[in-house]
């Protein structure tokens, strides 16, 4: 789900704030180097019922559908080992799959997961979860951003 408004400034701040607790997992590590910013390209909330869908539908996918990971192979199960796992490759694919002038320019729309606080700590493996009494209630959510290089001002 996509969202657009006031709310935009406020995730963006905990965005920047929460960066670096999962820094291990970053989608994209080089937008953390010297010179290069994040810039928000859109927002996503994601509820307990759509993250379930999603992870039913990501073990249906045929084995040697998922992008060569790491060792360079497929795995059958696109690498999820856990509800971690499903989450994080549910917000990748939704950012990569966004249009607009974000993919015009080449850039490649990334997530950064800024809610809930058990998906960015340390221990988020034991401790995340999107399964929730309420299967509308939100799990995941976050911004979609592209890395801008920052140019430095032309010396005198």
């Amino acid at each position: 789900m996509l969202r657009h408004g006031s709310g935009f400034a406020a995730v963006a701040f905990a965005a920047a704030l929460t960066a670096g607790s999962a820094f291990a997992h970053q989608t994209n590590p080089q937008c953390y180097l010297d010179g290069v910013q994040t810039q928000p390209v859109a927002e996503f909330t994601f509820t307990s019922r759509q993250v379930a869908k999603f992870h039913a539908d990501l073990m249906r996918r045929p084995p040697g559908s998922c992008p060569a990971g790491l060792g360079g192979s497929a795995a059958k199960s696109c690498g999820q080992v856990d509800h971690w796992h499903v989450a994080r490759i549910m917000s990748d694919e939704y950012c990569a799959g966004l249009q607009g002038n974000a993919r015009a320019s080449g850039a490649r729309p990334v997530a950064e997961v800024t809610a809930p606080l058990s998906y960015l700590k340390t221990e988020h493996h034991q401790l995340y979860t999107y399964r929730a009494a309420d299967p509308d209630a939100v799990v995941l959510r976050g911004l979609c951003v592209i890395c801008i290089t920052v140019e430095a001002p032309p010396s005198k």
